[in-house]
């Protein structure tokens, strides 16, 4: 049975990867703890680290779009408005 080192629930671990770590945090206090009783990586925790990090970089490009769609859209206002 997992105890959260800062709460002390019960059961309240849950894995999250990132980094290429394996780390367990707690879902009531958001504690994070290194998760040492896996020893090798399986190949289904690597590609859901690989998942992850494909994630993040799509969810970057798209902000960096909607960011230049606004600043285009900023600009093309303000010259209609100017004549």
């Amino acid at each position: 049975m997992n105890k959260c080192p800062n709460c002390l629930a019960s059961n309240p671990l849950k894995k999250v990867y990132k980094d290429g770590l394996v780390l367990k945090k707690c879902e009531y206090c958001n504690t994070i703890v290194e998760d040492t009783t896996q020893k090798e990586m399986t190949v289904r925790v690597q590609n859901e680290i690989q998942n992850d990090g494909k994630k993040r970089n799509s969810s970057r490009k798209a902000l960096a779009i909607a960011t230049a769609l606004m600043i285009i859209y900023f600009i093309i206002e303000t010259f209609s408005k100017l004549f």
